[in-house]
């Protein structure tokens, strides 16, 4: 899933229409996924979006909703966001399972478990399979609400008299006025930055199963902050991948981006300017 991501989001900004019985590439489908320009690189210390569900949605359907869909820090990539079926594996016990609905962030170019802080009760995972990355996850019940993903600098340290910063992930759960500590990855250098294209995604991941199955349910994206200050001038694209069901699509509401899934939608372009509404 990890190379698909990558591909799939730094691949399609500039994408033709699409004919409506276009094949459908196996799954991770992303439905759609949103590009925001924050208008420059900035010093990181922490970045924040919030995300709103409008509906539970069951394990059985592999929905994937990562508020940071992709973002670069000093040049690393990384992920992160809600899965309903997350999966992984401790120190203690290397079988990888499935550990239910769960949050997550993951980090491109590293192996090492040196890597990996998991917090207590986490799991985690390191894999070359499709690309060497190393990743946090926590099981978590989950439910609709409003959620904000925060990502933040940590602490610092040196690997062989190279430095090193520690970026943990945290989610905010609105209702239950819970904060979950996700767990922290350990990212190359000392003075971050964070770069100024960043995206959202939802995907559908795992198996194939028919379109009939894709969950019904609202996704809304907003209130993007860098170091705690909310983002001026702000740009959003939605993108729609070519061999993917056409069952979502992105509108603006105000300052925030209002995805809906699960019905059919006729295309004229796949590339589609959101923010600024005028």
């Amino acid at each position: 899933m990890m190379r698909f991501c990558f591909a799939v989001l730094l691949g399609l900004l500039a994408v033709p229409v699409l004919a409506a019985d276009q094949p459908q590439k196996p799954p991770p489908w992303h439905l759609v996924d949103i590009w925001w320009n924050t208008g420059q690189d900035r010093a990181f210390e922490s970045y924040s979006i919030d995300v709103t569900i409008s509906d539970n949605v069951p394990s059985t359907v592999r929905l994937y909703i990562a508020p940071v869909g992709i973002a670069s820090l000093g040049g690393t990539k990384f992920y992160g966001g809600i899965q309903t079926l997350a999966d992984g594996y401790t120190k203690r016990d290397r079988r990888l399972r499935k550990i239910g609905p769960g949050f997550l962030m993951s980090m491109w170019g590293e192996r090492s478990e040196d890597a990996i802080r998991p917090s207590l009760g986490g799991f985690f995972q390191s894999s070359g399979h499709e690309g060497d990355f190393v990743s946090v996850r926590r099981p978590c019940k989950w439910s609709k609400g409003k959620y904000t993903y925060r990502v933040v600098r940590m602490d610092r340290t040196a690997i062989d008299g190279r430095p090193h910063t520690w970026v943990g992930a945290f989610v905010y759960s609105h209702e239950k006025d819970e904060n979950v500590f996700i767990g922290a990855l350990r990212f190359p250098g000392e003075k971050l930055v964070l770069d100024k294209s960043l995206a959202s995604f939802v995907e559908i991941y795992g198996p194939r199963i028919p379109v009939e199955e894709l969950p019904t349910v609202a996704v809304t994206f907003g209130n993007l902050r860098v170091n705690g200050v909310a983002v001026e001038n702000l740009t959003a694209t939605a993108i729609y991948p070519k061999g993917v069901p056409d069952h979502a699509e992105a509108v603006a509401e105000g300052d925030q981006v209002l995805v809906r899934v699960g019905s059919l939608v006729e295309r004229t372009t796949r590339k589609v300017r959101l923010l600024p509404t005028r």
